[in-house]
């Protein structure tokens, strides 16, 4: 069921971002021809164009993660949604691992148009050296530094989840008024972030005070550099961990059990 909900969340989003995809591809296509053939003006125009696109890609990828939820589940969709014979995890994680897979795919999408815009100014052989380049000032063997680099793909992929949850759990507490429910969304989100800055401030100053950043570091200069890269990597894979259990955790207790539709 779950891959039942997600082939819907992609159809209703494919309409949108389909179009802005394959406009994307053609204008930077388009501008490519026109640099390899000198044409500066144009050129430049279809520069101007492909950045707005990209710009606008951000913004709706941003404002339909969003629409998606609130529509669906906190709108007068939810009365339908909330009758289907799924469970609350399953319509959660349909949300967000399509909205995760949209991320995913925006990025890429905008990285191919920019190495298409580009490609006629760099050759391939130009970005192959520039890779081994990068390659060679890393100081571990290959096999660590394709570790490091999967590692830190996760990372980012957690945060992005993490993002997106936090989103999910703030609009998920507006259920608590029964007025300006954006606006309580948007304060409850003012308000998560700001105490997460607070928290943070704390206990840096704690650790501070008591030295604990002098014991960490001791502790860590005990490793070899390999060793130090992967702690830090551990310590934000955790983080974002916990940030994603704790911002689940509000999101699926107040759609199971303080559903408030509009």
């Amino acid at each position: 069921m779950l891959g039942k909900l997600m082939k819907y969340e992609f159809m209703a989003m494919g309409r949108v971002f389909l179009p802005l995809f394959g406009a994307l591809i053609v204008i930077s296509v388009i501008n490519g021809i026109f640099g390899l053939f000198g044409l500066d003006t144009p050129a430049s125009i279809g520069i101007v164009v492909s950045v707005f696109l990209i710009i606008g890609i951000v913004v709706v990828t941003f404002i339909l993660i969003i629409q998606r939820f609130w529509t669906n589940l906190l709108s007068n969709e939810g009365y339908l949604m909330m009758t289907l014979p799924v469970n609350t995890d399953r319509i959660i994680l349909s949300k967000l691992f399509t909205a995760s897979i949209l991320g995913v795919a925006s990025t890429i999408v905008v990285l191919c148009s920019i190495l298409i815009m580009t490609a006629t100014n760099i050759s391939f052989m130009d970005i192959v050296e520039g890779i081994r380049y990068v390659f060679r000032l890393i100081p571990f063997e290959s096999s660590q530094t394709v570790i490091l680099m999967i590692q830190s793909l996760i990372a980012v992929i957690l945060s992005m989840l993490a993002n997106i949850l936090l989103l999910y759990a703030c609009m998920s507490l507006s259920m608590i008024s029964n007025r300006h429910r954006w606006l309580v969304a948007i304060g409850a989100y003012l308000v998560i972030t700001t105490a997460l800055q607070i928290i943070f401030m704390i206990a840096i100053a704690i650790c501070t005070a008591t030295g604990a950043f002098d014991t960490f570091e001791w502790f860590l200069l005990s490793f070899p550099t390999f060793g130090q890269v992967q702690i830090f990597i551990a310590g934000v894979l955790l983080l974002c961990l916990l940030f994603s259990a704790v911002f689940y955790i509000i999101t699926r207790y107040m759609l199971k059990n303080r559903l408030n539709l509009q």
